[in-house]
């Protein structure tokens, strides 16, 4: 009954702050997941760029941020990132002054690793489909950015779903990072309860089973979406 009490939504459980937590750990997480999807694509246009410029910053940033570790790179945005804002705005404007937020600095960190991670996935995926189809597409009268929306990404998509849903696991557990830099989160929550109450077991516990969870809601939501891209497979055929 105890232990029960502990996660009580009242002042003298920590439901409420777990669950407050956990809010934030998934707002981190939702709102980095479309931006690094939108640079992994754009990296991945990089990657096979005409312009030897578009290709060297693309491998270049790729292969930087998937060297770096996660939470060194998490660092190095929280800290230098906000100089170097500062230098641009006091540049551009002297009396303004923009702050760059924790967790901000997070979604910015987290986007640029996960992007690089995804780069290649989505490379692979264009590689998986072949430029056969595009040349199809073309032989049909469809200009290139029919031919891609149309007939490449679609094909495309199928390819990534796995390997996006496993780097969408990777991120869930990478948000955890953030709660060194201050940003109240699941993990934060959970480290300032077991200080109060000094019971890391339990809440240790606790939080592996709410990171479990999310793993099983997240598996049930890509086989959906892996069925239903096999059927709308089925049905172009």
């Amino acid at each position: 009954m105890e232990f029960i009490s502990l996660l009580l939504f009242s002042d003298e459980g920590w439901g409420d702050e777990l669950l407050r937590g956990l809010g934030v750990t998934l707002a981190l997480a939702f709102a980095t997941a479309p931006l690094a999807l939108a640079l992994s694509f754009l990296l991945a246009w990089g990657k096979n760029a005409r312009s030897p410029i578009a290709r060297c910053f693309a491998f270049g940033s790729t292969t930087v941020f998937r060297s770096l570790p996660e939470l060194l790179t998490l660092v190095i945005i929280y800290y230098q990132l906000q100089l170097l804002i500062d230098w641009v705005v006091h540049f551009a404007f002297p009396n303004a002054s923009i702050s760059l937020n924790a967790f901000a600095a997070g979604v910015v960190a987290l986007t640029l690793v996960f992007s690089a991670l995804g780069s290649e996935v989505v490379r692979a995926a264009y590689q998986a489909v072949g430029k056969g189809q595009a040349e199809a597409a073309a032989s049909l009268g469809l200009h290139r950015r029919q031919a891609f929306f149309l007939v490449v990404l679609p094909q495309m998509w199928r390819h990534c779903i796995p390997a996006f849903g496993n780097l969408w696991l990777i991120l869930l557990k990478d948000t955890s990072l953030v709660s060194i830099i201050a940003v109240n989160d699941l993990v934060r929550y959970t480290n300032m309860a077991i200080s109060t109450t000094k019971k890391p077991f339990f809440f240790y516990t606790v939080l592996a089973l709410i990171y479990v969870v999310l793993a099983l809601l997240s598996g049930i939501g890509q086989a959906l979406l892996e069925r239903r891209t096999a059927l709308r497979g089925g049905r172009g055929r």
